[in-house]
């Protein structure tokens, strides 16, 4: 197989100034997409603006000899959805790739974390995947192509002490993947998650590991290395869609969500779940449903449920 090429196709990346998102504009553009590099260039939690932070991405891709366009668009609004798109269509002329990248975080015992912390966090994440894929998405449907990449996260898929209101922002990104996937295979639209791994000022403001922790981290999880799975997922040598792959320090690994053989009994009572705890929890017969109604169908057809 020879290398992966993107030349002629057209990328948005979202919050691409920094960090993980950089090093996916750096190397779409290396590869020969031309990108869209958005970013407000704002702290942590989501105050201010620095657009010049998208600018210096966009001279960095410029110096290398690629195409690049910068946007300073805001994700969470419909508005900004449309803008970021717009500027690919303008500078470009086309749209076959977006990468939803953009986010903040926020590290709050649950205890302390407010209904507002949670909303804030759900319509950074979630609404901005949802604003610019959107804006998106009658492009890549009318023209029967594209590829469409989420960014959740191991704390939306695993849990993340501290940090309840952005884990539940980021697995429902994962929830909102899945069923977009389902709708774009009659398009020939491939939608995908990942997952990363990086260490960038976001890891940094999750938690609060010791100095030592800090820079083993820092050792370990280059944001660059996220970046060979976009760039994959993006181009044509990439046939899967509604899959989830955890990406950091150089490992690639799909999320399997799905049930074991389970235990049936149509005359359920709590003491025959109890007897037969090793059945419903283990994984044998593991089955990996397409979508909810797979699931279902499934159980009925293989169990005699129903």
């Amino acid at each position: 197989m020879g290398d992966i090429s993107l030349e002629g196709k057209v990328a948005i990346v979202t919050g691409a100034g920094r960090g993980i998102g950089r090093g996916h504009a750096l190397l779409l553009a290396e590869r020969g997409a031309a990108v869209v590099v958005n970013d407000l260039g704002c702290a942590l939690d989501g105050a201010g603006r620095d657009t010049s932070v998208a600018d210096e991405v966009v001279e960095t891709i410029r110096s290398r000899g690629g195409r690049a366009a910068p946007n300073g668009d805001d994700v969470t609004t419909k508005e900004g959805g449309r803008g970021i798109v717009e500027t690919a269509l303008k500078q470009f002329g086309r749209l076959d790739i977006v990468v939803n990248n953009a986010g903040v975080s926020l590290s709050k015992a649950f205890i302390d974390t407010s209904l507002e912390d949670f909303e804030r966090q759900w319509r950074i994440h979630l609404g901005g995947h949802v604003n610019v894929t959107q804006a998106a998405w009658p492009i890549l449907t009318g023209q029967g192509s594209g590829s469409v990449i989420m960014t959740a996260s191991g704390g939306g898929m695993y849990g993340l002490p501290e940090a309840t209101a952005y884990s539940s922002a980021k697995a429902a990104i994962y929830g909102f993947a899945r069923s977009l996937a389902t709708e774009g295979k009659a398009f020939n639209v491939r939608v995908n998650t990942v997952c990363p791994g990086g260490f960038t000022r976001m890891l940094e403001g999750l938690g609060s590991p010791d100095t030592a922790t800090l820079e083993a981290m820092r050792q370990s999880f280059p944001p660059e290395l996220v970046a060979p799975a976009i760039v994959w997922l993006a181009s044509d040598a990439c046939d899967v869609t509604g899959q989830t792959f955890e990406v950091w320090g150089g490992l690639v690994n799909r999320y399997v969500v799905g049930g074991g053989r389970g235990f049936v009994d149509r005359a359920l009572t709590p003491e025959t779940i109890v007897a037969h705890m090793d059945e419903i929890t283990g994984t044998n017969e593991l089955y990996q449903p397409v979508d909810a109604f797979d699931g279902m169908a499934h159980w009925q057809a293989n169990l005699g449920v129903g």
